[in-house]
């Protein structure tokens, strides 16, 4: 079983991508710098240590887009894979969405950690 720091050394090594509406699939450091502005991209995929597929992975980030539509927020689609592109989880890139309120709604999805941007495309992986 992969421990929990496994797991966070994994989020570490991620390659993170999101779907800019002009420019395509790039990198969210670029668009933070380009923007000037913060921004976290937070999936419902995998919860914690539980893997329960593809179809369930994806009703369950339904739901979180779903709730990101709801409050408003500018969220674009965001993909999290291992380096190797063995393997990829949807999300999403949301604009200027506070850190606090991100790992909140992270941990009602029971995702363990969170990507935030900095206005200047500095990355960390935000534990929650």
């Amino acid at each position: 079983m992969v421990t929990r720091q496994e797991l966070f050394e994994q989020y570490q090594a991620a390659i993170v991508s999101t779907q800019d509406p002009d420019l395509g699939w790039t990198d969210p450091a670029l668009l933070c710098m380009r923007r000037a502005q913060s921004a976290v991209v937070l999936t419902a995929w995998n919860p914690g240590f539980d893997r329960p597929g593809a179809q369930a992975n994806r009703e369950r980030n339904r739901m979180l887009g779903q709730r990101l539509e709801d409050a408003g927020f500018e969220a674009w689609p965001a993909d999290g894979a291992d380096p190797d592109g063995s393997f990829a989880e949807e999300g999403f890139l949301v604009w200027g969405m506070p850190i606090d309120q991100a790992c909140a709604l992270a941990g009602e999805f029971g995702q363990f950690a969170v990507f935030a941007y900095d206005s200047e495309g500095v990355r960390s992986v935000v534990p929650c």
